[in-house]
């Protein structure tokens, strides 16, 4: 990697199971029930900002924006995901992706921005929950490399995904994801396929209210770096059969980690 060493960006979307559904299909329906009618198609459209912040080892931080356009359809029991962000980002050395390339003898710090990468996802729920059993889905990622290489890799990256759900008593979720990724490498470094693991507790009081914590970790995405850790609080409400908003907040578990972030979503149910 010649005089460069990768430092791990934020992965918001890990970090924030509000964004992922904490139960398959979205914040306020119940998508289990949902599930068994396959000729119901629902329809949403979000958007909003992200938020972090870290050094990840270096001496100056960097900062990263993100506003994204989300567009999710799900019928029955499958459902599909597009999201396209536009990306600021704010701080030393070269982006490539989700990781910053950074000189460790350099301090200038270089602002850019753009539109990043497209993620397309198809799910399927295999499973719904039955006395011991818990809801189950399975998933594939694609992230195709529509950024300017100062943005993404200019590679695509794949991932699958493995979710459980399981009520544990009223309005009380427990929820967790196991999955691989495949990151394509530029030229100029070398990424790390790896596995990666979340999980927390929903809390629904009322339809349409949903509070919840997470926690997220992934191997490594280059040598020498630590996975990325990080925990994330959030809270989801139906303030409208059309409308919806989330919240949440985001902390990392060691220096591989933003230090802290935040966003918020406005969903769309046309």
């Amino acid at each position: 990697m010649n005089k460069y060493s990768p430092i791990v960006l934020p992965l918001l979307m890990m970090a924030s199971p509000a964004f992922a559904d904490t139960r398959p299909g979205g914040d306020s329906s119940d998508p289990i029930a949902a599930a068994a009618d396959a000729d119901t198609i629902e329809f949403e459209i979000a958007t909003g900002a992200d938020y972090s912040v870290g050094d990840y080892g270096a001496a100056i931080d960097t900062k990263v924006w993100s506003v994204p356009l989300d567009l999710k359809v799900r019928s029955g029991r499958f459902r599909a995901e597009a999201s396209l962000p536009y990306v600021f980002i704010t701080g030393p050395g070269q982006i490539v992706g989700g990781v910053v390339v950074q000189d460790p003898a350099g301090t200038a710090v270089a602002s850019r921005s753009g539109i990043g990468d497209l993620s397309l996802t198809a799910a399927y729920m295999i499973t719904t929950e039955s006395g011991a059993l818990p809801t189950i889905e399975l998933s594939g990622t694609a992230k195709l490399p529509t950024a300017k290489t100062t943005i993404g890799t200019g590679k695509a990256d794949w991932a699958l995904n493995a979710s459980l759900y399981k009520s544990v008593g009223p309005g009380v979720m427990l929820f967790g994801t196991v999955g691989y990724s495949w990151l394509g490498s530029p030229a100029a470094y070398q990424l790390e396929n790896g596995i990666s693991a979340s999980g927390g507790l929903n809390y629904q009081p009322l339809d349409g209210q949903n509070y919840g914590v997470s926690a997220a970790w992934r191997e490594p995405v280059a040598a020498g770096l630590e996975g990325q850790a990080v925990i994330s609080p959030y809270m989801t409400y139906r303030v409208s059969k059309r409308l919806g908003l989330t919240f949440y907040g985001m902390a990392g578990l060691n220096d591989a980690s933003p230090r802290y972030g935040g966003g918020l979503r406005l969903s769309f149910f046309p």
